[in-house]
């Protein structure tokens, strides 16, 4: 197994002249992203960068952001992954639990940088040294050919914050051997960056650790093409996948239901190139994947469970899965360098068919949460990761995720999952999105309600719906309440997944006032 920086070294040598990342700033080959790399790694020692050294960047999905991280591990740094949607107080936050020495920043986040410095320097007498895109960058290169990699495998090589959709996000540390590690199981297990011609679309942020390690790392070390695209939107796909000839994109559930909704994915530029497509933090049922595969009938699709904790890939439904009934619903089987367990909360592994905590061993998980050993120990228990994520297992080796163990919704006595509910949900033709959380009540102590978002132009109501779901769940678990937005007003974090607490504060349902309570008709 190779450090990044040794990757760096053998595809120089192998395939110095095919095309490693292409952006909206550029080409470059991975003879010259070896090159530049080694030049600016040079350049940062010489600002007094260490093999460990923590350096932030704060950039979009573009060649600069690539280059940096390959850079910083050519160094012997450690790229620290700031998140370009923070506050200035945020970045402030994460600058200083992270203590980066350096911070390279994209020229359209320099305003925001200089803010949070602002605030940062409020307590500390010490700015880190920062560089611009730009001159600033290409002037800090230095010399040419080959540079020594300080690194060994276990060496850190990235900070990523989590999504923080439950709480406070921490900054996770992943070693050369984790990001490589779960390269391998991309390359076997979904010939991601396997095939020959294989050119990727990164269009999920690659301060998350889909973009940066399932993406990014995988066709690299793969020795594939990395596309890398600022934004998500359907006009800019469609440009994307034929311009660049795009073969593989990952897309979450919601995602891909809009553009399914609104026709997009029937597009022949779609057809014509892409061979296949990744989705995952999200449900995908069988009425969206059987729609998926009448638009596009030779694409394969893949289904995938992680955790940035966990490097991040646990599990995976592959093509050969995904029409089963027998295991529609799951979030597949363990990757082949991944070990999963069911656990009880004493650590005892539960039978087939009973409720546990997911939990996972292997080298791609983290090294542990940066400056936080309680958080750290408290998650990594005997070589375990446990992810507070409840699932059942079947007797062929299938997971079925339930939900997470602080999402479970307490009602008259009776725990409801409300991944449960969601599914159910979106087995209704007319539902296209649906979130199901648990209010304050003060006979049941919590209740049952429902977000939905429907279809273009189909109607459907709560009873409706409930009539449906009696035929699904038992009755406790059906949403005593259900309104219904618009798309946009479900709010998600950058790498798409629901915030369920700011969709029950904009609702007013965090409160068991019955005062507060929001009508079971209304819509918004």
């Amino acid at each position: 197994m190779r450090t990044i920086g040794d990757w760096l070294h053998l595809h120089q040598r192998q395939r110095p002249a095919k095309e490693a990342l292409v952006g909206v700033d550029g080409r470059r080959t991975y003879g010259e992203l070896a090159e530049r790399s080694w030049a600016l790694g040079r350049g940062l020692r010489s600002l007094g960068a260490q093999p460990g050294s923590h350096i932030g960047v704060l950039a979009a999905n573009t060649v600069y952001n690539a280059e940096m991280f390959f850079s910083i591990a050519a160094s012997g740094g450690v790229y620290v992954a700031y998140n370009w949607r923070w506050t200035e107080l945020e970045l402030a936050e994460g600058i200083e639990e992270t203590g980066a020495g350096i911070i390279l920043v994209e020229e359209q986040f320099l305003p925001l940088l200089e803010g949070a410095l602002e605030i940062y320097g409020r307590t500390h007498d010490q700015l880190p040294t920062v560089i611009v895109q730009g001159a600033q960058t290409d002037n800090l290169r230095q010399g040419s050919g080959p540079l020594l990699d300080p690194t060994t495998l276990d060496s850190p090589l990235c900070i990523i914050y989590t999504g923080g959709s439950t709480g406070k996000s921490k900054g996770v540390v992943l070693s050369h051997r984790a990001a490589v590690a779960n390269a391998f199981n991309e390359l076997v297990d979904c010939q991601l960056g396997s095939r020959p011609h294989e050119r990727g679309l990164i269009v999920t942020p690659l301060f998350h650790s889909a973009g940066l390690l399932c993406w990014l790392v995988a066709h690299f070390v793969g020795g594939a093409t990395s596309v890398l695209a600022p934004k998500f939107d359907a006009e800019s796909l469609v440009d994307w996948v034929g311009r660049e000839k795009i073969t593989n994109t990952f897309m979450i559930p919601n995602m891909m239901r809009k553009m399914m909704d609104n026709g997009v994915l029937a597009d022949p530029v779609f057809r014509q190139n892409l061979r296949a497509l990744h989705t995952g933090a999200g449900l995908l049922r069988m009425p969206d994947k059987e729609l998926f595969a009448e638009m596009l009938p030779g694409t394969d699709l893949y289904y995938r469970y992680g955790l940035t904790e966990a490097g991040p890939m646990v599990t995976r439904l592959r093509p050969e899965d995904m029409f089963d009934p027998e295991v529609d619903g799951s979030i597949g089987q363990e990757y082949f360098m991944a070990e999963v367990q069911l656990q009880d909360p004493d650590g005892r592994p539960t039978p087939v068919g009973d409720l546990g905590e997911i939990c996972v061993r292997g080298p791609s998980l983290m090294t542990g949460y940066y400056g936080r050993p309680e958080q750290t120990a408290e998650a990594l228990q005997d070589g375990w990761l446990r992810t507070g994520d409840v699932a059942t297992q079947n007797d062929r080796g299938y997971y079925f995720f339930r939900d997470r163990l602080k999402e479970m919704i307490k009602t008259g006595g009776e725990n409801v999952y409300a991944a449960e509910v969601e599914q159910a949900l979106h087995m209704h033709p007319a539902v296209l999105e649906a979130a199901v959380v648990g209010v304050p009540d003060l006979k049941w102590d919590e209740e049952v309600r429902a977000a939905i978002v429907l279809r273009s132009e189909v109607a459907a109501t709560q009873e409706e719906l409930s009539t449906f779901l009696r035929t699904q769940l038992a009755g406790y678990k059906i949403p005593k309440q259900m309104v219904f937005l618009q798309p946009e007003e479900l709010p998600r974090s950058a790498a798409g997944k629901l915030r369920k607490a700011t969709l029950k504060q904009n609702l007013g349902w965090t409160s068991p006032d019955p005062a507060a309570r929001t009508t079971k008709s209304e819509t918004f």
